[in-house]
């Protein structure tokens, strides 16, 4: 596993799911001592209300097993090992009542002790430091951890990441970046994967440092692995941030096939996606099932992307009858005008001309000298010359369309002139055949 960069950058957001680490389970014996000289030894009459206190405490009669801590912690010549076994034991009834404060407290007193053995220690200090993560108390999280980690040889992989998520909590995201490496450094070691969790939380700190790079190879990790709907759109997100449209469009295009994508919202982005990339079939095809499931919105904004689509496509018949409904639900001009341009391209002059009309009477501000030329050649397919010399003559009314305009007025003369002499030569054949 790759580890992750130490620099810093502006903070990104993005969502975060964190579960708990659990305090594992409260020392139920006397620790003798080890890596400790000169420990003081537990004396008869100490290990036998421990002793006590702990059967008690097993037997449930936790109001028993406490009174007897008690009364030991009345005696006045305890040694330092006795205080802290007493302490230990506080904490493990107390942890038992699920009073958090007080078993905090007890470890605490135990801490404070001078002379015990230090697997007792270590042991107290994860513990404390688990039941501070409980208590949101996260500064004290970190404290007691570092204290952990000297005491320790072989630190734990869950020991780093419980103290990843505390430093998360701080927002101290390079912190979290540079535990969470240490955490995956040692399951590395062992041939294990990382912990899903530990992996939201790597990414989640990545995006806020501004890491989109070291972050989208997470993300890429985590979908091999966990192929979910919220991994998928985080990955094409990190993609899009990166400007790599197509690697985006890839993993939505899975997510899609994997049920993932249904809604509208990502219904339209992956059609926007398709259609931007150049597959403009397959976009058209996504607006199509959406809408017939009901998952898209049939209005005349998404039926004129889904005519745009198959416009872009080539197929100008099926883009017809949603130009149609969009065009009858929006009374829009710049929708008129679209669809008259698809009759256009389709050859089919008296709808052109119908819709050409409509779009101009609903004011057409920034096509109008071009719905004017168009009109016109409309007009000139249906031999109607007239019409098409004042469309014409409407069209060279605009600087930009002048000059060709009057170009088309002139060459529409010239078509009139010659249709009329084509029409009573014609005349005159049929006349003379009749005869």
């Amino acid at each position: 596993m790759r580890a992750f960069p130490k620099s810093r950058t502006t903070p990104y957001p993005i969502y975060l799911l964190l579960g708990l680490f659990f305090v594992s389970s409260m020392i139920p014996a006397p620790i003798f001592a080890e890596n400790y000289k000169k420990v003081p030894t537990i004396r008869e009459n100490t290990y036998k209300l421990l002793s006590i206190s702990q059967r008690e405490f097993k037997n449930r009669d936790t109001n028993k097993a406490l009174s007897i801590l008690d009364k030991l912690n009345k005696t006045v010549t305890l040694n330092s090992y006795e205080k802290a076994m007493m302490w230990n034991q506080y904490a493990s009834i107390y942890y038992s009542l699920d009073n958090i404060e007080k078993t905090i407290s007890s470890y605490e007193n135990l801490l404070a002790q001078d002379n015990y053995p230090k697997a007792l220690k270590a042991k107290t200090y994860y513990n404390i430091a688990q039941l501070y993560f409980i208590n949101k108390q996260y500064p004290q999280v970190i404290n007691k951890l570092q204290h952990w980690f000297t005491l320790t040889n072989s630190p734990s992989a869950e020991a780093y990441a419980l103290q990843a998520q505390a430093y998360y909590y701080l927002e101290n995201h390079q912190q979290v970046v540079d535990s969470i490496n240490k955490a995956i450094d040692i399951v590395d070691k062992k041939s294990i994967d990382p912990k899903e969790q530990w992996m939201v939380l790597l990414q989640s700190s990545l995006d806020k440092l501004g890491l989109e790079k070291h972050r989208l190879s997470i993300l890429k990790w985590m979908v091999r692995i966990f192929p979910t709907k919220d991994y998928m759109l985080s990955l094409a997100s990190a993609y899009a941030t990166l400007n790599k449209q197509k690697e985006q469009l890839a993993v939505m295009e899975l997510a899609y096939k994997k049920g993932h994508l249904n809604d509208e919202r990502l219904l339209l982005a992956l059609t926007t996606l398709f259609y931007a990339q150049g597959v403009p079939y397959k976009a058209a095809k996504v607006m199509q099932k959406g809408l017939k499931d009901k998952t898209i919105t049939t209005n005349s904004r998404n039926l004129k992307l889904l005519s745009n689509c198959l416009r872009a496509a080539q197929e100008y018949e099926k883009a017809l009858s949603p130009l149609q409904q969009s065009a009858q639900l929006s009374d829009d001009a710049e929708t008129y005008y679209q669809l008259a341009t698809t009759y256009y391209q389709l050859a089919r002059w008296d709808e052109a001309a119908k819709a050409f009309t409509q779009a101009l009477d609903k004011h057409l501000p920034s096509r109008e000298q071009r719905a004017w030329v168009l009109l016109g050649q409309t007009y000139l397919q249906k031999h109607q010359f007239e019409d098409a010399i004042n469309s014409f003559t409407r069209a060279s009314t605009f600087s930009d369309t002048q000059e060709m305009a009057n170009r088309w007025v002139r060459y529409t003369e010239l078509e009139r002139d010659r249709y009329e002499i084509l029409k009573d030569s014609a005349e005159l054949e049929q006349s003379i055949q009749i005869k």
